[in-house]
């Protein structure tokens, strides 16, 4: 693979930067107009970029100082947006996508539920439709900046009379709907809450919330959690995002931890993971330039990528020493920039145990492959092809 990227003086990238340069701190809302927001997507909403276009523009968003517009609204930007695109109607896209990419209205996903555990198909909240609206009833849980969000994008079961991944649906809900009750989850990284638990009790929908066919749900579902993992492939500390191997290893090296053998030896097998994270979201980048579809590798680079970023913050984390127990940046100090969250490793650290758990537990993801992509035999489900509201009745006859 040529790794030679757009050079700084691709006439492409002087554009752009002319533009940053010509609007200094401009909203997102200015970006979304000029395209930038999600270039990749076709106008009025981006410019039909290729990679290579997107890639120059991700990187001098960068340049300008600017945090990119994926971190702030991710969920609306990356992961469901482009569902309005592929499935939604014209109507819903002019009511959802200007204040979404304006980063206006943030937008959260209500997928998991706590009694499905990590089978999403096992989903128990259901919508009954009634006239022009649907009334659902149900609770949600993990559910990302949904105590912010203005937009749920919310799945439930509208049939409960066919087989369970056959008779979901997706709907488009307003987070201010009497009957939606949402419960921020505090979790141990001492920052603001990110997770919350959402409970709806006869929360009337409008019919067109419905996104894409009733019944379809699995199938859009599946498509948003695919884009939502490839994402994910990158060599930082959360998910993708935060320190990577490099500064773990600059940090090392400035405050000498890296002369203890044992040290250097981890260090050094977190380096390769790294890199070899970092030449995954090239084959993807090269994948796209190519004109391939986005495909079942998303699984494996989500597999590979989470608990290398646990080992890379617990390595940190232990190299700081009993310093490390007190909010100290310069115990193990980061390259100049802009971090965030992340301007030392303690919030990736605290966070670290969601990283496996969270969009996809490591046991579907290995099941994903092994299943999808190696073509090793399916785990038995006895419930897969029976009516849901006769699941519990066929998992008592499998036991038994």
């Amino acid at each position: 693979m040529d790794f030679n990227l757009p050079a700084e003086d691709d006439p492409r990238r002087v554009e752009v930067r002319k533009w940053f340069e010509a609007n200094p701190n401009p909203t997102y809302a200015q970006m979304a107009k000029q395209g930038y927001v999600v270039p990749h997507w076709p106008a009025p909403w981006g410019l039909s970029a290729e990679p290579e276009l997107q890639l120059i523009i991700d990187q001098e968003i960068e340049r300008a100082g600017i945090v990119h517009p994926m971190k702030v609204n991710s969920i609306a930007v990356n992961q469901c947006g482009q569902s309005l695109l592929t499935h939604g109607t014209e109507e819903q896209r002019q009511k959802f996508l200007p204040s979404a990419l304006a980063c206006e209205a943030k937008w959260c996903m209500l997928f998991s539920e706590p009694s499905g555990g990590s089978d999403l198909g096992a989903i128990r909240t259901t919508a009954r439709k009634e006239a022009d609206h649907y009334v659902i009833n149900g609770q949600k849980t993990w559910n990302s900046v949904a105590n912010k969000a203005k937009v749920g994008v919310l799945i439930a079961r509208t049939d409960p009379s066919v087989p369970k991944h056959k008779g979901m649906s997706v709907f488009l809900i307003d987070m201010k709907t009497p009957g939606v009750e949402v419960r921020p989850i505090v979790d141990m990284t001492g920052e603001e809450p990110e997770y919350n638990e959402v409970f709806l009790s006869d929360v009337r929908v409008p019919a067109d919330r419905l996104l894409g066919r009733e019944g379809d749900g699995w199938r859009i579902v599946l498509e948003q959690l695919q884009t939502e993992r490839m994402g994910m492939t990158k060599p930082g500390a959360v998910w993708g995002f935060g320190p990577t191997a490099r500064e773990l290893m600059t940090g090392l090296m400035e405050t000498g931890k890296i002369k203890d053998p044992l040290v250097r030896d981890e260090a050094a097998k977190l380096y390769v993971e790294g890199e070899l994270l970092r030449l995954l979201t090239y084959r993807n980048l090269s994948n796209r330039i190519n004109g391939k579809p986005a495909g079942l590798e998303a699984n494996v680079g989500k597999m590979l990528a989470s608990p290398h970023g646990q080992r890379l913050s617990d390595l940190a984390k232990r190299t700081q020493g009993p310093e490390g127990m007190i909010r100290k940046p310069d115990v193990l100090p980061l390259p100049k920039g802009n971090y965030g969250l992340f301007s030392n490793w303690d919030y990736s650290y605290w966070f670290a145990p969601a990283a496996t758990l969270g969009v996809g537990t490591q046991e579907i993801l290995k099941n994903a492959v092994s299943e999808r992509m190696l073509g090793l035999p399916r785990d038995v489900d006895p419930t897969a092809r029976v009516p849901f509201d006769e699941s519990g009745r066929a998992s008592l006859k499998a036991a038994s």
